[in-house]
């Protein structure tokens, strides 16, 4: 009930923003090709047996060595009459513990409500970096089973008190390439940026107006925060 609460909230808040906020993406734009500039990012795809850290198991399927993160494995499909085809066989993502999706928001004064968008890089990413929700890890990289450093901006999320959650919800993974994966998406709104400890160089604060001028561009905004917003 809270929750609900908070989200009704949240949603007057947004309307009251619509008048100040700013819908121009230019500076956002502008500010991720700096960061793509700055930053130092190689991706290439190799062989599989060339993986660092994974095998394939007495099954054939690819496991990292910790047991966590994926797997990749095998499912058979019978569908009647319900797809293109009858039945068919193909590789699937496993992870079914999932991780979190969640995006931190603001409100100034002069600016309005504003979401925190993290310009993060991924191997398969158009571009290099994809603006992304505040946090989106899985819960083996929130348990730094890679053995490095934490996911940025947790800290907010599991914050005693300055933060209230507008609302949280799980939501399945695309289903033709992860089995049975759902991720807790959630919108937490910090009363008091204190709570934040995480280096902000990667991060940048986007009003909803902005978020949907990128949703219209190529190859820029993370679909995990269309899903996240979906809501408001």
């Amino acid at each position: 009930m809270a929750e609900r609460l908070h989200l009704d909230w949240f949603r007057e808040r947004l309307a009251a923003s619509r008048a100040i906020e700013s819908r121009d993406p230019a500076s956002i734009l502008a500010w991720r090709e700096e960061r793509r500039q700055a930053i130092r990012f190689k991706a290439e795809l190799i062989g599989l047996d060339e993986v660092r850290g994974w095998s394939r198991d007495a099954q054939g399927n690819v496991r990292h060595k910790t047991g966590q993160f994926f797997g990749v494995e095998g499912v058979r499909i019978e569908s009647g009459d319900l797809r293109e085809v009858a039945s068919w066989d193909q590789p699937i993502y496993t992870q079914p513990e999932g991780g979190i999706l969640g995006l931190i928001a603001r409100e100034t004064p002069d600016k309005g409500v504003q979401f925190l968008l993290y310009a993060k890089p991924e191997p398969g990413n158009i571009g290099v970096l994809q603006l992304s929700p505040s946090v989106q890890s899985t819960w083996s990289n929130i348990r730094r089973a890679h053995g490095g450093k934490m996911s940025p901006m947790l800290e907010v999320l599991t914050a005693k008190s300055g933060v209230r959650i507008i609302y949280r919800a799980e939501h399945n993974e695309e289903g033709g390439r992860f089995w049975r994966k759902s991720n807790e998406n959630m919108i937490a709104f910090v009363d008091d940026e204190g709570v934040i400890e995480s280096d902000m160089a990667m991060f940048c604060w986007t009003s909803l107006g902005q978020i949907k001028e990128l949703a219209l561009m190529d190859n820029v905004l993370s679909p995990f925060v269309r899903t996240i917003i979906a809501p408001l």
